[in-house]
């Protein structure tokens, strides 16, 4: 998948634990994306558009980002705790993210 770039959204988070996270899920995200273009090939643009798979994909990818995110935080040397995200917050901007991401594949990047 050749690189893209997406016009700047605005994210409205709680704090910085949450933005943290949300950027540790991206990751996962871009990711998944990746590698479920590579095997599924043409049936990857009928994914993007299935709002219930994917919906279970964002779930997914949140719970897996917990796993990593104190090595993520240390890494990048952010200050934050698991304890203090939103989780709400980091799906409701996944979506947006995803909504963002599809749309410029389903129509641009093809």
């Amino acid at each position: 998948m050749k690189s893209m770039v997406l016009p700047a959204m605005k994210m409205n988070v709680t704090n910085d634990s949450t933005r943290y996270f949300i950027l540790k899920s991206c990751e996962g995200y871009d990711k998944y994306l990746r590698r479920i273009r590579e095997y599924m090939g043409e049936r990857f643009y009928c994914i993007l558009e299935d709002n219930e798979y994917m919906e279970d994909i964002l779930k997914a990818v949140i719970g897996n980002s917990k796993k990593g995110f104190n090595k993520f935080l240390k890494r990048h040397k952010y200050k934050g705790s698991l304890n203090d995200v939103h989780f709400d917050e980091v799906l409701v901007n996944l979506r947006e993210i995803h909504n963002a991401v599809s749309c410029y594949i389903l129509n641009d990047y093809q």
